[in-house]
């Protein structure tokens, strides 16, 4: 038995499924639906929208006019025809194959690309979805919290939050052992991604909590390719667990 983080998953459903045996425990932190891959502009989007629609709303993104490029988002996913219903249906129908490859017993977060309302109508019984709590994983305190605050790279994804319920979550987490997020803490090493060329920023209350209730570990995800993918302060160990779509390995806790 194992207790394995997994995170940034983006459709690698079948690798995802060979790294779980059915005796693990899983801890899984967002980001599981292959929407578009930036590299490739292949996902559920692509199967939907025009190349021309999707490279519109990323030049806007990579420009750093996320105004633009949320309003581009919104108009390929909320127009009047029949597109947003098969937007929904290939989402479902990803996550019904992403449910079916847990072979195990999981504690799964939302990151900001997933749909928080179709994650808890489609989990088995096995997976258990969290927004925000503290659990006892084989003796270990983990506390989990689900989502990414507003931040300068915020397009209106469904798993955005705004920064005052954030930071609330954040709060009502009592002293654990081990934090799990999808978005990391304000630290620059951790939130500089290299190949997007851009800064996440990081939550402030996220870095307060590790601060002050000093939790021997802190995994998160969100950022694919960051400067540093762990940093050591203070009581606190710091450790991306993604980017898993790409280097295809679950993180194995060990105090």
């Amino acid at each position: 038995m194992a207790i394995k983080i997994i995170s940034d998953i983006h459709g690698e459903y079948e690798a995802m499924r060979q790294q779980l045996h059915a005796e693990d425990i899983a801890v899984m932190l967002g980001d599981y639906l292959n929407l578009i891959d930036f590299r490739t502009l292949g996902g559920i989007l692509a199967q939907v929208y025009s190349r021309e629609e999707i490279l519109g709303a990323l030049s806007a993104l990579a420009r750093g006019n996320k105004e633009l490029a949320g309003r581009a988002i919104r108009q390929i996913t909320s127009s009047d025809d029949n597109k947003p219903k098969k937007v929904r249906d290939l989402i479902r129908k990803s996550y019904i194959q992403f449910f079916s490859s847990i072979p195990c017993k999981a504690y799964v977060i939302y990151g900001n690309t997933d749909s928080p309302d179709v994650m808890r109508e489609l989990a088995p019984p096995h997976v258990e979805i969290v927004e925000v709590g503290v659990f006892d994983i084989e003796g270990i305190r983990f506390g989990l919290i689900s989502g990414s605050p507003f931040g300068p790279w915020t397009v209106g994804l469904p798993g955005e939050i705004e920064p005052d319920r954030y930071r609330e979550m954040v709060e009502s987490i009592e002293a654990v052992d081990v934090l799990c997020t999808h978005y990391p803490p304000a630290i620059p090493e951790l939130t500089f991604d290299m190949v997007a060329n851009r800064d996440e920023v990081g939550s402030e209350p996220l870095l307060r909590y590790a601060e002050t209730q000093k939790p021997s570990h802190h995994y998160f995800g969100h950022v694919h390719n960051p400067r540093a993918s762990s940093v050591r302060r203070g009581a606190t160990n710091f450790i991306n667990a993604g980017f898993f779509k790409e280097h295809r390995k679950v993180i194995i806790h060990s105090d």
